[in-house]
């Protein structure tokens, strides 16, 4: 399974300044739940913003400039990463920025979205999906609490195409 995971707000930002532009505990919650002992694969903007490799994870970085960094994989272009995703038996979590997803999307068949009920100033948007070509497998929505301060949509869809066979 290769799958994308990410939040959004309503109006499709995902990103400022290469950080998320909210605080929602239990959408890292769920993206730790899914990820954990998994491969995630990520741009070089993303890798850098969280300091570190995941832990429990196998990490991969897309870049053609990132330096070797212990725990971290690093593919150098989109033909390298296309070959190790046709032959892994591993879940995979594409995990961001813009342009891996970009990158990407024609290899994926689940996509783990949540959106977030508010607007936030931000400088990077996901990428546009067809969700025609998408069925909803999944929707459960929450109310703002103590800990989580906006409502929110955790999402789960695969790819119609995948259904059909």
């Amino acid at each position: 399974m290769i799958s994308f995971i990410w939040a959004e707000d309503l109006d499709g930002t995902i990103g400022k300044d290469g950080r998320l532009p909210w605080h929602l505990p239990a959408d890292m919650r769920r993206f730790k739940e899914l990820t954990t002992n998994h491969t995630v694969v990520m741009g070089k903007r993303t890798y850098e913003s969280l300091n570190r490799p995941l832990p429990r994870r196998r990490n991969i970085v897309l870049s053609n400039t990132l330096t070797p960094v212990e725990n971290v994989e690093i593919m150098r272009n989109a033909d390298e990463l296309e070959n190790f995703l046709k032959n892994t038996n591993d879940d995979v979590y594409i995990i961001g920025g813009a342009i891996v997803f970009a990158t990407t999307i024609n290899w994926v068949d689940h996509l783990f979205r949540t959106v977030i009920a508010d607007h936030f100033n931000g400088d990077t948007n996901m990428i546009p999906i067809n969700y025609d070509n998408w069925k909803l497998q999944e929707r459960n929505e929450f109310s703002a609490d103590e800990k989580n301060k906006h409502d929110y949509v955790f999402e789960s869809w695969s790819c119609q195409s995948l259904l059909d066979k």
